[in-house]
């Protein structure tokens, strides 16, 4: 009866989970690869102040979050409390490394195609595996390790083989990826490994306007207030606007999405899926804008997308082992516990409930 009972909440849990993250991940390469278009799409014409636009993508993450916070019932979310001084410092490096992160990779469009960009974004697995390995000390196993090694090797060939490469977008794209590594690695951390724990609606409420802060002087010096000045003359501020509520809409979402399953699954496993993102942003970018093509790239990006899949596959069967083993011990726990319960009933106990039963 209880193998029975541990063999369905092993199979149900396991389903629901695979459902759940498969969910997840095609909601995150969606929006990746329209945001990324989006962007691209912006910066070269009609907004070209990419450093002012993420700043407006931090508020619209922070209202999101007020928004929830303030309607939500208790059950659903409560906000965590921090008092202490080191959490905070910890929770600050996550808009720190936000700031390098988007704020270096979108102002990397301006002077990279798109399809060079998500690239050298490739990356992402490999920078995020070597950043958890030293703040959680997390080792990959040999599967997946060796298919780390392919996905790179899929991105070296297609940075190699790509004729738009420039030097100054590639070290401003790179500066980006240590960025996304550290904010990954950290979230990760302060949601699960941390003494304080924090709700996904927590990293977005704590951790966007401290962005901000540094995102819009940094506009400024860069002269992007002019610019918005001169797009709103030029295409009137509804459409001005426009472009900033689709953007914000996106940037909230995304970033709610890719939160919930940095959560259920692992800082690493979401840097495997940056691969994959930036392979499917990189052929619809080809569609999209006008760009080069080798015979190189195309062999890099199949590779990637190979590897990645094979990623895949060794991550889901590694988190579903590791819920079927929390399952069984759930179980069993509960049925030991009932078996103590009874045997904590010494004879002269029962001798006394059975008096009470007769009188």
């Amino acid at each position: 009866m209880a193998e029975n009972r541990v063999s369905k909440a092993r199979t149900s849990s396991s389903l629901v989970y695979t459902l759940a993250v498969i969910a997840l991940l095609t909601i995150c390469v969606s929006e990746s690869v329209g945001f990324s278009v989006y962007n691209k799409y912006i910066f070269s014409g009609p907004l070209k102040a990419p450093i002012f636009v993420t700043a407006t993508h931090q508020i619209f993450c922070f209202l999101g979050a007020l928004l929830i916070w303030a309607v939500s019932p208790p059950s659903f979310y409560t906000r965590t409390k921090i008092t202490s001084s080191a959490v905070w410092t910890k929770i600050m490096i996550i808009p720190f490394a936000f700031v390098m992160n988007i704020g270096m990779n979108n102002l990397s469009l301006k002077y990279t195609t798109l399809a060079l960009n998500q690239l050298i974004r490739s990356f992402s697995p490999v920078a995020i595996a070597l950043t958890s390995y030293l703040i959680e000390g997390k080792v990959q196993s040999v599967p997946k390790a060796i298919s780390l090694s392919l996905l790179v090797s899929g991105v070296v060939m297609g940075v190699w083989g790509s004729p738009d490469f420039t030097l100054v977008g590639f070290l401003i794209c790179a500066a980006s990826l240590f960025g996304q590594s550290l904010g990954i690695v950290m979230t990760a951390f302060m949601m699960g490994g941390a003494s304080v724990k924090l709700h996904v609606f927590d990293v977005l409420l704590y951790s966007t306007l401290p962005s901000t802060f540094v995102l819009l002087p940094w506009s400024y010096a860069m002269g992007e207030f002019e610019v918005l000045e001169k797009t709103v003359a030029a295409d009137g501020l509804s459409f001005f606007m426009g472009l900033i509520f689709a953007g914000g809409a996106l940037a909230f979402t995304y970033n709610l999405f890719c939160t919930v399953f940095v959560k259920m699954t692992s800082s690493v496993y979401y840097g495997v899926t940056g691969g994959f993102r930036c392979s499917i942003a990189i052929l619809v970018s080809f569609f999209v804008f006008p760009q080069k093509v080798t015979t190189i790239g195309i062999c890099g990006i199949v590779i990637a997308m190979a590897s990645f899949i094979a990623n895949s596959y060794f991550t889901l069967k590694e988190q579903i082992a590791a819920k079927k083993a929390a399952a069984k011990y759930s179980i069993v726990d509960t049925e030991k516990q009932a078996l103590l319960s009874e045997d904590a009933e010494t004879p002269e106990v029962v001798m006394s409930k059975a008096k009470l039963l007769q009188g």
